[in-house]
């Protein structure tokens, strides 16, 4: 991670982003937001408030309209589309609610692709992955494609792929939404022991159980945040 560890690794000022179309919707309204190295947050709110529009604004997924997102000292504003992609692959790692696991591939494979896209020999990115399965209790698991697993080994296929690489910020969205809620905690549980270990996570989540675990609590409605709090504090919305 290349960034100062006296800087946050997130910032945004003034976010703005409008959807077009037969009228305009806007989405985010001047989002301004830090987090912390560290930090595990969690977006909270109401469908329609904004939460994954930020998520893929400040990852970069999407363009904004207004604004500036720096992650880990780096500007993704002044950035071609080129760099930012480029950028997103060797410092983020990501975690989706349909897992997004290449079908074809075996669990290893899908693991191994972000080292594979930095340059790392394909020997020492197996080795890796195979290492990260292990931790996350998949190693019998490695060889079997995503149609052979079951939604929370799928997702925890998922979540040792956005890790591996050891980004400098993981966003996840939904991270639990198709899981039941004994494989939640699990998945929860193996967010918050990465977070423990200094890896920032900032996910997206209408589930409880999850965001109480997070270290701070951001709700959003209409576009705009509404307040952060520390977990816990408040229930989260529904």
């Amino acid at each position: 991670m290349g960034g100062d560890d006296s800087q946050p690794m997130v910032v945004a000022q003034r976010l703005r982003k409008v959807y077009r179309g037969a009228t305009a919707v806007e989405a985010l309204r001047g989002v301004d937001l830090e987090v912390r190295r560290g930090e595990m947050v969690a977006i909270v709110g109401p469908s329609g408030s904004g939460k994954t529009t930020l998520l893929n604004c400040l990852s970069g997924l999407d363009r904004f309209d207004g604004g500036r997102v720096v992650i880990d000292g780096a500007d993704l504003t002044t950035m071609s589309d080129r760099d930012r992609t480029a950028y997103r692959a060797r410092n983020m790692g990501f975690v989706f609610q349909a897992f997004n696991l290449l079908p074809v591939l075996t669990a290893v494979e899908n693991t191994e692709i972000p080292l594979l896209l930095q340059g790392v020999p394909a020997r020492a990115a197996r080795r890796r992955a195979e290492e990260m399965l292990e931790t996350l209790g998949l190693a019998q698991r490695a060889r079997h494609r995503p149609d052979q697993l079951s939604g929370g080994e799928q997702q925890r296929v998922a979540v040792a792929r956005a890790l591996v690489h050891k980004p400098a910020v993981v966003w996840a969205d939904e991270p639990t939404g198709n899981l039941d809620t004994e494989v939640t905690h699990v998945i929860t549980e193996l967010l918050v022991k990465t977070n423990r270990e200094g890896q920032t996570i900032v996910l997206v989540t209408h589930n409880p159980q999850v965001s109480e675990r997070a270290s701070r609590v951001i709700r959003m409605r209409d576009g705009r945040i509404q307040e952060a709090a520390r977990a816990g504090v408040e229930g989260a919305a529904t």
